[in-house]
């Protein structure tokens, strides 16, 4: 199983959230209990420097960890947070470096609103409904909505003529042609105990929709019953080749994924989605630049432990 597609899974929300754009005082909640921690620990991460409370890198750590147990799921394989797989990790360590990626993207968005001169005003944060989660204080799911609103102030940046984020002349053409935006659909026929079977299944959707007179509409047809769109944590990168070979509306052969067998269908591309997507790609290169240091409780945090205790202390997954 391909379990390095679930970082970063996050960031392409508009609803991004993670570090805060307000200094207040944070009581411990049922992150840090179940971390371990006896209070919120301010020096749990760095990034270039600046310190990160624990429970921002824990609510990240349980949305990734509770990401890979629904893929898990969905292949019907067990999950040992230690195994090894074939990329040489764990899952637990998989799970840590996606919550460490996405915490990192979350104090660009951050740094970036003070830079390019985004900071929420007073009548702003006033107006903002603080995240509602089992998981949070509500000083923490207020942090999260600032960060939600400092996002979406950013990305209307990229969209405005004449600022400072505002793609170039031909760059978003060009990163779609560079093939770093991908837009498409897929039948899927999950993995069963008998893959053989599985795949005599995927076969049979894949003669229908070449054997129909109207092949688009055979496949929205079947998309009712087994299809869905491409999301980024489902790409790995054979799956991603094959859809770049195809034309928009072109559908592919049979495509083994990480949870069954696919159909792709690439979409032709959206204006605003792709601005989106490469909004989203500018953020990850500026992360990927980043100095991230990391204490010794980082370091001792089981993901599996910490989901576990995370269960038992109340918390849940909205």
């Amino acid at each position: 199983m391909n379990l390095r597609s679930i970082a970063p899974v996050l960031l392409l929300c508009l609803l991004l959230a993670g570090c805060g754009a307000a200094e207040r005082e944070e009581e411990t909640g049922a992150l840090e209990s179940a971390a371990g921690l006896t209070e919120n620990q301010e020096d749990f991460l760095t990034v270039d420097g600046e310190a990160v409370p624990a429970w921002r890198y824990l609510y990240w750590l349980a949305m990734d960890c509770r990401r890979l147990e629904e893929q898990y799921a969905a292949a019907d394989e067990p999950l040992d947070w230690d195994a090894a797989l074939s990329e040489g990790e764990t899952p637990a360590g998989v799970a840590k470096a996606a919550a460490l990626e996405d915490m990192v993207l979350c104090a660009v968005t951050e740094r970036w609103g003070t830079q390019f001169g985004c900071a929420l005003t007073p009548e702003e944060r006033a107006a903002l409904t603080p995240w509602d989660s089992p998981w949070l204080t509500e000083a923490q799911g207020t942090v999260l909505a600032e960060t939600a609103a400092l996002y979406g102030k950013l990305y209307e940046l990229c969209k405005t003529p004449g600022s400072p984020l505002y793609p170039a002349a031909g760059e978003l053409e060009a990163f779609e042609a560079a093939g770093d935006f991908l837009e498409a659909e897929r039948l899927l026929v999950p993995f069963s105990g008998d893959r053989d079977a599985d795949r005599s299944h995927a076969a049979e959707l894949f003669s229908e929709i070449n054997s129909a007179a109207d092949p688009a509409a055979a496949f929205e047809t079947l998309m009712t019953d087994c299809g869905g769109t491409m999301t980024e944590a489902d790409w790995t990168p054979s799956l991603r080749d094959a859809a770049l070979a195809l034309e928009p509306g072109q559908v592919s052969g049979i495509l083994e994924g990480a949870a069954g067998y696919l159909i792709l269908r690439r979409l032709t591309t959206d204006e605003e989605t792709l601005r989106s997507a490469h909004f989203d790609s500018l953020l990850r290169a500026a992360a990927a630049d980043c100095v991230v240091q990391v204490n010794d409780a980082y370091e001792a945090l089981q993901p599996g432990k910490f989901m576990a205790a995370l269960g038992r202390n109340g918390g849940e997954v909205e």
